[in-house]
């Protein structure tokens, strides 16, 4: 993928106020919000669940395709969020939590707690990671958060979405 195709992506850690998430699509343009201190490795886990399994229809494909950040906060989101974006939501969920309390969960576990984390979600879609892919993300999310916490207020991280080399859409 070139990058004239990619959404450009940038976390910025704020200097005298909150972090800011801003997005820049391929058409050049954008989408940004000021975010809470969860935000940002709530929004590097999707990346890394996004980018790692190929998912183009959950939360970074769906601001490249057009939406805006505000729009998954408005009235109505949850109807209009399609399947793939909520089975992410419920994976990045899982992934986050494992990664930061050091759960040090298996493929297995991990699916088994995606799945019941899934029940009684009106979505289709199940999707099981293998023990690679798991290893894959939770090495990804840690670097990407060591990267996070190391740089500076002023500063940020700027990702590509999808990334070279990524795996093609599922």
């Amino acid at each position: 993928m070139t990058p004239e195709a990619q959404l450009a992506i940038r976390f910025s850690k704020g200097r005298d106020g909150p972090n800011t998430l801003s997005c820049v699509r391929p058409d050049g343009s954008t989408t940004w919000s000021k975010v809470s201190e969860f935000f940002p490795v709530h929004d590097l886990t999707h990346y890394v669940v996004e980018t790692t399994l190929g998912l183009d229809g959950a939360f970074f494909g769906l601001i490249r395709s057009g939406w805006s950040i505000q729009d998954f906060e408005s009235p109505g989101a949850s109807k209009r969020t399609p399947p793939e974006a909520i089975l992410a939501e419920v994976m990045v969920g899982v992934l986050q939590r494992e990664v930061l309390l050091r759960q040090g969960s298996t493929a297995d576990s991990y699916n088994r707690e995606v799945l019941a984390s899934l029940q009684g979600l009106a979505q289709p879609i199940r999707r099981e990671v293998s023990p690679e892919d798991l290893a894959t993300m939770q090495s990804r999310l840690e670097g990407l958060l060591a990267n996070w916490k190391s740089i500076s207020p002023g500063q940020w991280l700027e990702l590509r979405f999808p990334p070279e080399g990524s795996p093609p859409a599922s």
